[in-house]
């Protein structure tokens, strides 16, 4: 299977409704299987320990894309899949890829569960609203922290010149062009030529712009996609992977299964997942991202989410080789004690299932750049420790963090926390000494939890 047969059955498979695909093909298969293959939570346990439940999640996965397919939005047609196209893209797909150049060059790989390798870390502003004014500086100072991998979605420009930008406008032209050049040249100001920039700059029409080789993103950069809730592909994304899979550049499709949509609970929800991971690979993805989002308090870090991303990842790591890492969206902002307390958790369920990570950024940012790089160096070397614990030992750790912030997860009650002029020196680059003095505070009560800082 390649692009071109996908893109020729997106344009010619079965014609269907989206709302028949989601209820008929989606939801409907889902109950069955969840039946079948006895996919069951208990409601309390946020690590998963039992590995026949993951292999059963897989294989109820793997069959819910044979008898769903990719349902693509614009055409209103459903890509067909047959179950050795499936088993022959999972077989050829990459184990680990180099990204990057030079000195700077990386590589990420396929972890299996407990897998003691260090995890690859994407760490920046995970599509925070950047200003102008800040997108070189802020971008500089997650560079500039060695221990993250590949700086992630530098940011959005919502305006520029004064001018709020209009997606398809030749200002948005314009935007593409600048992202790009911004983002080279932080990671540049950082002493990192050659870091991997993970990103995508505005809609397909206009991201080609920030394509170049001299100052913009280059083939050794992954590009981002978006697989649409559930198992949809649009003519944007469509698009983008024309583009990229021709100029060479690893792919990277991200996807948010929706706890308490057409999966049903986190255990239906779970089969979707698997199936999700699946059908991006189909699409061309090389790196899988996963963000076990809840449809009803719109993050990652609820006590569903946990269990989700933990099962859905030892899925994939057991029965694949399959690059996965897995999104951090917490409730508590940046400047605040929740924020870590939260990223720490979803952390430890993650990497303990052979995950990657990508994050952390807040659900409800208030606000433009409310982020924190000193947050992102804390959430990579909980990651790094995390890779020396086992299942049994991360299990505990996370049920006690999650006790702490279980009751503040609701978005309009979480803390505020700061935005990053606020939390830094913008002269020096470095966090001021409230935000540094959060950062070792927290640090040693994780220590004090049991993490191997």
């Amino acid at each position: 299977m390649n692009f071109k047969e996908m893109a020729r059955r997106a344009e010619s498979g079965p014609m269907m409704e989206a709302k028949d695909f989601l209820i008929k093909k989606v939801a409907s298969n889902v109950m069955q299987l969840t039946g079948k293959y006895d996919i069951r939570w208990d409601g309390k346990t946020l690590v998963n320990l039992d590995d026949d439940l993951a292999d059963r999640c897989w294989q109820a996965g793997r069959e819910l894309l044979l008898s769903s397919g990719i349902y693509s939005m614009n055409s209103r047609r459903v890509i067909e899949l047959e179950a050795d196209e499936v088993d022959n893209a999972l077989r050829f797909a990459p184990s680990w890829l180099v990204l990057g150049q030079g000195k700077d060059q990386v590589t990420i790989y396929h972890r299996n569960v407990e897998d003691r390798r260090l995890p690859f870390v994407f760490g920046g502003p995970f599509n925070a609203d950047v200003s102008e004014n800040m997108f070189v500086k802020l971008n500089e100072a997650f560079a500039q922290e060695r221990i993250i991998d590949s700086l992630l979605f530098p940011g959005y420009l919502k305006q520029l010149d004064g001018q709020i930008i209009r997606p398809t406008s030749g200002l948005a032209s314009r935007a593409a062009v600048l992202y790009g050049q911004w983002s080279r040249e932080a990671v540049r100001r950082a002493g990192r030529p050659g870091m991997p920039i993970t990103g995508h700059a505005v809609m397909g029409l206009n991201e080609i712009a920030c394509t170049n080789e001299e100052w913009g993103l280059r083939s050794t950069d992954p590009r981002a996609m978006v697989l649409i809730s559930e198992l949809q592909v649009d003519d944007v994304t469509l698009t983008r992977l024309a583009y990229y899979i021709a100029y060479g550049c690893p792919i990277y499709i991200a996807f948010t299964p929706l706890i308490g949509g057409y999966g049903g609970g986190p255990e239906g929800t779970a089969i979707v997942a698997v199936a999700s991971f699946i059908a991006s690979v189909m699409l061309g993805g090389e790196i899988v991202h996963i963000g076990p989002q809840h449809i009803k308090f719109k993050q990652q870090t609820n006590q569903h989410s946990l269990f989700l991303a933990s099962l859905v990842n030892q899925a994939v790591a057991r029965n694949s080789h399959i690059i996965a890492t897995t999104s951090h969206t917490t409730s508590a902002r940046p400047g605040s004690e929740q924020y870590p307390y939260e990223f720490t958790a979803l952390v430890l369920s993650c990497v303990t299932g052979g995950s990657n990570i990508t994050g952390p950024r807040p659900a409800e940012p208030l606000g433009f750049n409310n982020v924190s790089p000193l947050m992102a160096r804390l959430f990579a070397e909980v990651a790094h420790a995390g890779a020396s614990m086992t299942r049994e030992e991360a299990a505990p750790v996370v049920e006690k963090l999650y006790q702490r912030y279980k009751d503040n997860i609701d978005l309009e009650k979480t803390p505020r926390g700061k935005p990053f002029e606020e939390l830094y020196d913008l002269e020096s680059l470095q966090p001021d000494p409230e935000h540094r003095a959060l950062y070792e505070r927290v640090k040693e009560e994780l220590k004090g939890l049991g993490i191997p800082m």
